[in-house]
């Protein structure tokens, strides 16, 4: 688990760069939204369309009955390829 200073880090990294971005660039400023707000939808799009497909194979449900590790990883794995497949062919098709 992260701690929350690693993760405070990378949102003040973050706020640096979009600022020098716009101290450097102003008009870049709203592509990055655009663009960040794009891959935002995919990914929620390919949760979305992982539950659809496998409504009874979700990482979190134990249905009373013990999964095994490797079944409830490849689970995880599945949902995981899925999001990023979205991700690159929204990213890729514009």
């Amino acid at each position: 688990m992260q701690s929350p200073i690693n993760r405070s880090l990378f949102v003040i990294i973050t706020a640096l760069l979009l600022v020098s971005v716009f101290l450097i660039s102003p008009a870049q400023l709203p592509v990055i939204i655009y663009k960040a707000s794009l891959v935002t939808l995919a990914a929620i799009l390919g949760y979305w369309i992982d539950y659809l497909l496998f409504p009874h194979m979700r990482p979190g449900i134990n249905d009373g009955k013990d999964q095994e590790p490797i079944i409830r990883s490849s689970i995880a794995i599945r949902r995981a390829l899925i999001i990023l497949a979205t991700i690159l062919g929204m990213s890729l098709a514009l």
